[in-house]
């Protein structure tokens, strides 16, 4: 009986979620699908269960998905990136989760914009997504810090991506990975680390 009241208010809770949302404007097919159950669990599990924030969030995001056109990624586009091995998804842990590999170097920024590497990153987590199983709705994200002889330049582009994905993929995250990172970096995360709420791992 009890879970069955838990799972009676958390159907309660999606599709009051869902209504906030269509009361504000329709949405696509592509958004409706985007908005399913486990989606919209996990939006309101990062709200702390608050309806209206989790309607709130989840509506940004679809703004900026559609901004980003997440729908119109395709490989070309990052066939440099692809062909040098800078981010790529490679295989599943022993869990099912896809594991995501990035292995930039430090002039990268200086040859590409942030929105390119944004669209880079966001096209290798849409993939790793679309790789799931039904049984799985994370990542394990792998970063090759061996490449970069700057502790702060590495932790700008490494909080950077951990801020999207958090903003942008909710409940997505199950632990971050750094290899080999410069040996200032640890003193540096210990800063950084209490803003963010993610398992990581050096």
């Amino acid at each position: 009986m009890g879970s069955e009241k838990k799972e009676e208010k958390v159907r309660e809770r999606i599709e009051a979620v869902l209504r906030i949302l269509k009361k504000q404007a329709p949405l696509s097919m592509k958004q409706e699908k985007f908005c399913n159950d486990a989606c919209i669990e996990r939006f309101l599990k990062a709200k702390g269960e608050n309806v209206k924030k989790a309607a709130k969030h989840l509506r940004a995001v679809l703004s900026w998905r559609e901004a980003i056109g997440t729908e119109h990624l395709i490989a070309d586009e990052f066939s440099a990136e692809l062909a040098d091995g800078v981010a790529y998804v490679s295989g599943n842990d022993d869990e099912g989760r896809p594991v995501l590999i990035f292995r930039i170097k430090q002039d990268y920024p200086k040859f590409h914009s942030q929105k390119s590497y944004i669209r880079l990153l966001v096209f290798t987590l849409e993939v790793a997504i679309s790789s799931m199983s039904r049984f799985v709705d994370q990542f394990v994200l792998l970063f090759d810090a061996s490449f970069f002889r700057s502790s702060p330049a590495f932790l700008n582009l490494f909080m950077c991506t951990l801020k999207i994905v958090g903003d942008y993929y909710p409940g997505r995250l199950h632990k971050a990975f750094v290899i080999d990172p410069h040996s200032l970096f640890h003193y540096l995360w210990k800063v950084a680390i209490i803003c963010l709420p993610f398992k990581f791992l050096v």
